[in-house]
């Protein structure tokens, strides 16, 4: 992503010339999109989420809870939930957020996944509302590259236990849309 801030500064660089047509071309072209496992995790992608930041901190829990609505729905995507994708999840909060973060986090999706039948059976659909409703939230207040680590993070959980089904790719594409993404940013992270 640094790369399209880098090119999109060229553009007007040059005044005439050949240069000046390249230059406006490369920083008219779309950013190259990493696969997942080459997504390095900011400091600013930390500072968001993570649950002992003290700034912004009703705003902050608010993207770090509808972090973890995302992983519930991706991690449950299938029907069922690997063992893998869980431990995964929880090794990727502890490894950018503490210990703390990582217990407190996990004790919430924990809770999501529980509640994820019970919803459902009361009013169809309830889930995906919810994942709407903070996906909307996510899409008006972050930048298109915390937006992007995000469902990175959310590819690697799909990732993780190496039985990647149709459903798992749809729900990550439903996130993508929610959060002001492409379907295409999925497949540029599941590296298709």
């Amino acid at each position: 992503m640094a790369f399209g801030k880098f090119f999109s500064n060229m553009k007007g660089l040059f005044h005439e010339g050949p240069l000046h047509e390249l230059s406006n071309e490369i920083a008219d072209a779309p950013s190259l999109k990493l696969s997942a496992e080459q997504v390095e995790y900011t400091d600013d992608f930390r500072k968001t989420f993570n649950v002992n930041s003290p700034v912004r901190e009703n705003i902050h829990n608010s993207f770090l809870f509808s972090m973890l609505v995302m992983a519930s729905y991706i991690v449950i995507a299938d029907g069922k939930v690997e063992p893998e994708e869980y431990d995964f999840l929880g090794k990727f909060l502890l490894k950018e957020f503490g210990e703390e973060a990582e217990t407190e986090s996990m004790e919430v999706v924990k809770k999501l996944i529980a509640k994820h039948d019970e919803l459902e059976s009361r009013k169809p659909m309830a889930f995906l509302q919810l994942i709407g409703d903070c996906g909307s939230q996510i899409a008006s207040s972050l930048s298109e590259d915390l937006r992007y680590q995000m469902l990175s993070m959310l590819t690697l959980i799909v990732k993780s236990d190496e039985n990647i089904t149709d459903k798992e790719v749809e729900a990550l594409k439903d996130v993508a849309v929610y959060i002001g993404m492409k379907p295409a940013d999925v497949d540029a992270l599941m590296n298709q």
